[in-house]
């Protein structure tokens, strides 16, 4: 079994800002520079696709190789006028076209830059096929293709508020389209659906390199602020399918790690030592079959090689880390029956895009990331002839990998103790079960409520603070459980806890001793918030029946409400949903997604892009899931004094419900939210829970 590729563990990186500026030297000024390139599109025409596009991209190819396939399928565009043009922000056309030329039959064009016109982003070619649909190029180097992909780049730049497309750098804007070209999709029938399909693969990975753009480097007092020992706490949720059988997994992981963040040797750069510390890594596959058979795979690692990486910060302390292609083979012991029980080698490999990884700064204590990625899993084939299986055989593929992963980055602290947790905190927690005895089931649990830190030891919770969600789901049942309390309704809970001298925190919370019941985790250096995890199983190796993980996180209470009046928040959640039918859902957001609250925080706009992975069984295959034009709705909000927090929204029209409940931290920048949803759209039973963390902007 493969461990997915968990955030902050790119075997490498790359720098969108690497690549050396392209420039049209002095020839602009005399009129010699030329311009050239192929002109192609869908079906070799250029034009739009009546109504919107679907609103649920299917994925069906995450194939990502490892440099500049462009989009197969696409055929030239001849005959074609050629235009170049210049635009303003907006994208509309500034003067008289300044040359022109057509295509030739193949496709290709050349055209020669007038005296005194430079290479520049806000300087395009244009092709216009029926009815007036256009496909246009940036022209920031002397090769310009015609394409999807340039047309994409260009739009997103112009959709981009915040950008002058004339002092745009030429080498980001061919760095990033040359990222976008990394990945090999499939033409569409149509121009308007290949764009749509090209923002469902890579739009989150566009729109995190136009934040870069947008931001500004750091001078180095953000990464000093930031420099110093560092805990990160990640859950994680993903699924895969195959190609060759009727066979699917879903798939759980933990993950801790220490590390260490210096500033870099250039302005707006902060290096990251990975592996430092406390690394342990628990993954575990609950798979089923067509016979509705299920296993459960589960491995732990408490080693960790450490890895030294570059990322780009900006004056806000936010960080982005960028990672190129990566290529896998299974790990095995070559003529070992038990790892390769054919002895051949590796029977599979794995392909993963590039992206980037944005880690949002709450307060130089606290940091926020999200990453959700797809990648493929191919057989492997012998390249050099000696029997041995040693590269992955891009023309036989084995099934998709999707992964998707929350976390929070604590900066370590120096002389803590139990007394630096004292009063009251705001708990917030997701926890997925998988069962395989005596029946295949899964369920979902997420609770909220408050716990009360005494700073000697104990921790307790007041009959009925707590509120839990969950829901059950099998192949044959789905249950909706609703609990207004813990376990036990006796009374009040009191449970012990202890703090490192570096803020490492363990909660006894069956105050029997039993290790296998206590929440661990860090604090950050302030005590304000504190990341724990907790893993239990069921059964012995290699014959486990039963595993539970579960991320729970507390942040101390403000004594007054926080403000929130006109405040903008990202959100960053992950939910785990589960439909009647045996539909299965891992669901977040795009970056771009916010929640804006109104001048009296009565009321939350939210502007979400939906994004995620599904499919239809447990056996069927991956879809990515993308709604690039969800229609922005309200939350109703209820505020407490103790920054407790409550958002609903309920669809008139179709009953589904979206409740986000937890808690504000007490400078308000902060929010950690248990996500409920329930959906009786179509008469289908469906159910979805996780967290969600909310950053301020």
């Amino acid at each position: 079994m493969y461990t997915p590729r968990m955030i902050m563990k790119p075997v490498a990186l790359a720098c969108t800002v690497a690549l050396a500026a392209c420039s049209s030297s002095d020839d602009a000024a005399t009129g010699t520079t030329t311009i050239s390139g192929l002109a192609e599109a869908p079906s070799g025409v250029v034009a739009q696709f009546e109504g919107e596009p679907s609103i649920v991209l299917a994925a069906t190819d995450f194939l990502f190789p490892p440099a500049h396939a462009d989009i197969t399928g696409l055929e030239p565009v001849g005959g074609a006028a050629v235009e170049l043009i210049r635009i303003d922000d907006d994208g509309n056309q500034v003067g008289d076209v300044l040359a022109s030329t057509v295509t030739s039959i193949t496709g290709d064009y050349s055209l020669m830059l007038p005296t005194g016109v430079s290479l520049a982003g806000n300087l395009i070619v244009r092709i216009t096929g029926n009815g007036g649909a256009s496909m246009s190029a940036m022209v920031v180097e002397q090769a310009v293709d015609i394409n999807p992909i340039s047309q994409y780049v260009l739009d997103k730049f112009v959709d981009d508020d915040n950008l002058v497309l004339g002092d745009l750098a030429l080498n980001e804007v061919v760095a990033l389209t040359n990222r976008v070209e990394e990945f090999d999709l499939t033409a569409t029938a149509d121009l308007s659906s290949m764009l749509a399909e090209l923002e469902a693969q890579v739009g989150e990975l566009v729109d995190t390199e136009l934040t870069v753009l947008n931001s500004t480097p750091d001078d180095g007092s953000a990464a000093a602020a930031l420099a110093g020992a560092w805990n990160m706490i990640e859950f994680g949720l993903g699924m895969h399918d195959s190609e060759t059988v009727d066979f699917g997994s879903l798939n759980l992981e933990v993950f801790s790690e220490g590390l260490n963040m210096t500033a870099g040797t250039n302005p707006g750069e902060i290096n990251l030592e990975l592996g430092v510390s406390t690394f342990i890594d628990t993954w575990t596959g609950f798979s089923v079959d067509s016979l509705g058979a299920a296993y459960l795979y589960h491995q732990t690692s408490l080693d960790a090689e450490v890895e030294n990486l570059t990322g780009l910060i900006d004056d806000g302390g936010n960080i982005v880390v960028e990672y190129p292609f990566e290529e896998d083979l299974q790990t095995v012991s070559i003529g070992d029956p038990l790892s390769d029980p054919d002895g051949d080698g590796p029977d599979f490999g794995w392909r993963w895009p590039s992206g980037s990884i944005a880690i949002n700064n709450v307060d130089n204590s606290t940091m926020v990331f999200l990453d959700a990625s797809a990648g493929v899993r191919y057989e492997t084939t012998d390249t050099d002839g000696d029997g041995i299986n040693d590269a992955v055989d891009p023309n036989v593929k084995a099934g998709d990998e999707t992964d998707m992963t929350l976390g929070l980055m604590l900066k370590q602290g120096s002389g803590m103790s139990e007394s630096s947790l004292s009063g009251d905190y705001g708990l917030v927690t997701v926890a997925i079960d998988l069962d395989t005895t005596p029946a295949p089931i899964g369920s979902a649990d997420s609770s909220v409520g408050v716990l009360t830190f005494d700073g000697a030891g104990f921790v307790s919770v007041a009959a009925q603070a707590i509120d839990d969600y969950g829901f059950t789901r099998s192949a044959t049942t789905f249950t909706d459980v609703t609990l207004t309390d813990m376990e036990s309704t006796d009374g009040d809970l009191s449970f012990p806890y202890t703090v490192t001298e570096t803020g490492q925190v363990t909660l006894d919370t069956d105050a029997n001793g039993t290790s296998a019941q206590d929440l661990q985790g860090w604090s950050n250096d302030d005590g304000s918030v504190v990341a724990l995890l907790n893993v239990t199983t069921e059964g012995s190796d290699p014959a486990i029946n039963q595993v539970s993980k579960e991320m729970a996180v507390v942040v101390k209470l403000p004594a007054s409400a926080p403000m929130l009046a006109d405040a903008v928040f990202k959100l960053y959640p992950i939910a785990y949903g589960a439909e009647e039918s045996g539909l299965t859902e891992l669901d977040t957001l795009g970056s771009v997604s916010s929640l804006t609250f109104s001048a009296d925080a009565t009321t939350a706009a939210a502007d979400f892009k939906l994004r995620g992975f599904e499919r239809a069984t447990d056996i069927a295959a991956v879809e990515a899931i993308f709604d690039a034009d969800e229609v922005p709705f309200d939350f109703d909000v209820t505020l407490g004094s103790n920054g407790a927090i409550e958002m609903s929204f309920v669809d008139a029209v179709t009953g589904e419900t979206n409740a986000l409940k937890g808690y504000v931290t007490a400078d308000g920048n902060m929010m950690v939210l248990s996500y409920v949803e329930r959906d009786d759209t179509d008469g289908e039973l469906f159910r979805a829970l996780g967290m969600a963390f909310a950053v301020k902007q």
